[in-house]
């Protein structure tokens, strides 16, 4: 019987406590929040508590790294599915592929996606994605070339079992194995997977809103500390950042925490 490690226990209650601190303060009852809020008003700006912003701003910034990792997670998948079923030169052509964008800059590409989304949008071709939306799809065309690479490798691992060769001896095909041999084995390191972009996906886009490239509304963590640290020159200002970044800080670490255990050897006890 597996036993889940206390690291990946650790992580995934952050995440989910954070999550739900979020959704909480930040969603469902920001007045009580603004009214209870022991960090006073942003000096900033002066019609918001500095909880409203970071708890708001936490809820974005979870929700971006959520849907930006399950869609790269879901597109290294298809793209590592595809190759090992093809096999060949297709598979060689699509993991040249995946090493080319996985030697690319994240930040710098992400930045460079936002800009043009962005001209795309203010001359009405932006396809109706929006802020949020533009910043999943930057994220995920950036981060799905890791996840196809250790998707790919497993399945090859996988598939090296002794039961998936006597399935195939049977005359089963590649999509029977995926689907009844190796997706089920498969399942726990795609949340390990899943995870492990959470971080990535929540750091980047940070940076890029920090820099105030992103056009984040409602503002995501990084959004808010890259147009809050002005308030550092006024007395008592660190009360604006810290929270914020100590909130970025936690939801990094949980989701590291967690995607480090899972993708670990599995515990057993006996």
């Amino acid at each position: 019987m597996s036993r889940i490690p206390l690291r990946a226990r650790v992580g995934l209650a952050l995440l989910v406590g954070l999550g739900l601190l979020s959704l909480v303060a930040g969603r469902l009852f920001p007045e009580a929040l603004a009214s209870t809020c022991p960090l006073g008003m942003d000096p900033t700006r002066p019609d918001r508590t500095v909880c409203e912003l970071a708890f708001g701003g936490l809820w974005v910034s979870l929700a971006v790294g959520l849907a930006a990792g399950a869609l790269s997670t879901f597109i290294g998948l298809a793209v590592a599915a595809v190759a090992r079923l093809s096999g060949g030169a297709v598979e060689q052509t699509l993991l040249r592929a995946v090493d080319a964008v996985f030697a690319l800059p994240d930040v710098l590409v992400v930045m460079v996606l936002q800009l043009a989304g962005q001209s795309l949008s203010d001359a009405g071709a932006g396809g109706g994605l929006g802020p949020f939306g533009l910043m999943v799809v930057s994220l995920a065309l950036v981060g799905w070339a890791g996840p196809a690479r250790m998707f790919r490798n497993r399945l090859a691992t996988l598939e090296s079992q002794e039961y998936v060769a006597a399935s195939r001896a049977l005359g089963g095909g590649g999509l029977h194995l995926l689907r009844v041999h190796l997706w089920p084995a498969l399942r726990p390191f795609a949340l390990a997977v899943f995870l492990s972009r959470l971080p990535a996906a929540i750091l980047t886009e940070s940076t890029v809103s920090f820099f105030g490239i992103a056009r984040m509304e409602p503002m995501s963590l990084g959004r808010y500390l890259g147009t809050s640290y002005a308030a550092l020159i006024y007395e008592g200002g660190g009360r604006v950042v810290l929270p914020a970044w100590a909130l970025l800080v936690l939801l990094v670490l949980g989701a590291s925490l967690a995607s480090q255990a899972l993708s670990g050897p599995p515990r057993r006890v006996t």
